[in-house]
């Protein structure tokens, strides 16, 4: 979508009213075109100094809601080999890649080596950095903003455990800390960096949370239960209730942050033939945990009440027939890799690449033409501090 022209003021017309009909319309501009509204704060002073009007922003943002979608990260498993000396060496290591979805590619995204993408959310990501002086990198790829975050030595005994295996017994999250917040625009808040994990030697399911503003972690909590949390899982946020992927018959932690407590949810069916796929944690719609599962040709979701009242049961939400929204040649092997929360898109996993399913509409969209592994990452935020600059992606 371009800019509008520069409209001919009437002889009765005032700057005034121009600049009133022209807010008018930059406010209908959808959210995940923010190089419009780039390009269109480059044609006049006037135009400028309307989209950078702190007012128009909030006006802006109040009136689409939920924040838009500008990409997807997603990790890519490299290996390299090399000659020392008599002796052939090989090295596995990772990249964060990032796949832009909108008009605009915020320069901050790029490919990161070493650099893991473990979630994103409130306008963050957050990357383990195992090279790095740091353990986590959690970055705001809006503002260009970044901070490193150091394990604490009990920490450090479950994050340390076999750093590139997609088996890792652990996970982390990030989420905005600030009181009363409503996750419009959280760029420069306090933020939350929830720890959940298996540690070694150690039986038990352990967890700690890091604070922006105390620069601290809190001191470690556990149960019994030993709970192999799957780093490639998705968590979920509900209130002050952080909620992880395990790898036991699709078992959900949950970590109260709060009361400092941990608990673990089961599967909402049960396999009594053990011939079930994973059912996924996928994240949060409307309130309530969303799971999930391809059976062939079918995607099943089930929801629970995630509310401060105590789960309840769950629910078959709905059952989605694939084959109508997929070409015909589309391989039937495919399984769930991400939820965008607040847009209520499921990205899928195929051997023809990675598509997205809106449960709204029910439409389907191939947005990646490669084969995605492990989860994918996406990154919502609105683009607001990029007005009034040139467009700088393709």
């Amino acid at each position: 979508m371009s800019p509008p022209p520069p409209p001919d003021p009437s002889p009765g017309s005032s700057p005034a009213l121009a600049d009133d009909a022209m807010r008018e319309i930059f406010l209908r501009v959808p959210a995940d075109d923010p190089k419009s509204l780039v390009r269109a704060a480059a044609v006049s002073t006037s135009w400028q100094s309307i989209l950078s009007d702190v007012v128009f922003t909030r006006q802006y943002r109040a009136f689409h809601g939920a924040p838009p979608m500008l990409g997807f990260l997603h990790n890519i498993r490299h290996g390299r080999s090399w000659v020392k000396g008599i002796n052939r060496r090989y090295e596995e290591y990772v990249v964060s890649d990032f796949v832009s979805t909108a008009s605009f590619r915020p320069p901050a995204c790029h490919k990161r080596c070493h650099w893991r993408a473990l979630d994103s959310r409130h306008g963050l990501v957050l990357f383990h950095t195992p090279k790095g002086d740091e353990d986590f990198v959690i970055c705001d790829l809006v503002t260009y903003d970044q901070w490193g975050i150091k394990a604490n030595d009990e920490c450090s005994d479950i994050i340390r455990h076999h750093q590139y295996d997609e088996g890792m017994p652990w996970n982390a999250a990030v989420l905005c800390g600030k009181d009363r917040c409503d996750h419009l625009y959280c760029h420069g808040g306090p933020f939350l960096l929830a720890l959940v994990g298996c540690h070694k030697g150690q039986k038990g399911t352990f967890a700690s949370v890091y604070s922006s503003v105390t620069h601290k972690w809190s001191e470690m909590v556990s149960i019994e239960e030993p709970i192999v949390v799957r780093i490639s899982g998705q968590t979920a946020i509900v209130g002050e209730k952080v909620y992880f992927q395990g790898d036991h018959l699709g078992s959900i932690v949950e970590y109260n942050i709060s009361e400092q407590e941990l608990s673990v949810i089961y599967r909402p069916v049960e396999d009594k033939y053990n011939d079930l796929p994973d059912i996924d944690l996928m994240g949060v719609d409307n309130g309530m945990l969303l799971v999930g599962t391809v059976v062939w040709p079918r995607l099943c979701l089930w929801s629970m009440d995630a509310g401060p009242n105590g789960a309840k049961e769950w629910a078959c939400r709905r059952v989605i027939e694939l084959k109508p929204l997929f070409p015909p040649r589309t391989p039937f092997s495919m399984s769930v890799s991400g939820f965008a929360e607040g847009l209520g898109v499921i990205f899928l996993t195929t051997r023809d690449g990675l598509y997205t399913v809106e449960l709204s509409s029910g439409q389907s969209k191939r947005i990646h033409s490669e084969q995605i592994f492990g989860n994918v990452v996406p990154y919502m935020s609105f683009y607001t501090r990029a007005w009034g600059r040139l467009p700088t992606s393709e």
